[in-house]
């Protein structure tokens, strides 16, 4: 899994590159829907089970992943958006409950704030509380299908 500084110099290379060009088994870009904080918490539930069922990782939020250059790229997420809800609605809805760290990254003299969502798995399979189960293989979440 990637750590912080890792990441932020992922992020330092997006003015010559785009955001998918880094993606990995243990690391996705997405960008923050501002118009419905439930869309972008079913973001954050089903990718902490994909990545926790593929070994674990993180997910940068407020980041466009298919764009060139820093100011294109830096999409954000509101500052009021409350990590510790996050963790609760991620908690409540995975089986068995999975708390995924979350660290704020902020840009442009702290005008713009990312949320790298990070999922270390304990305790696999994990799905969904309505039973979904995804793993990461490679860029993708696909199907998890547990044949032991």
């Amino acid at each position: 899994m990637k750590n912080i500084n890792e990441i932020m110099r992922i992020i330092q290379q997006l003015d010559h590159h785009i955001a998918d060009d880094f993606e990995a088994q243990d690391l996705e870009f997405k960008r923050w829907n501002f118009s419905s904080l439930e869309e972008n918490i079913n973001k954050m539930i089903k990718y902490s089970v994909c990545m926790a069922n593929g070994g674990g990782g993180s997910v940068v939020f407020g980041l466009a992943d298919r764009v060139r250059g820093i100011d294109n790229v830096l999409t954000g997420v509101p500052f009021d958006v409350d990590i510790k809800k996050l963790q609760k609605k991620v908690y409540e809805n995975t089986d068995p409950p999975i708390s995924p760290s979350f660290d704020e990254l902020f840009y442009k003299d702290h005008s713009v704030r990312l949320l790298v969502m990070s999922v270390i798995p304990e305790n696999p399979p994990y799905t969904t509380v309505n039973g979904t189960a995804t793993i990461r293989q490679g860029k993708e979440c696909l199907p998890y299908r547990n044949d032991s």
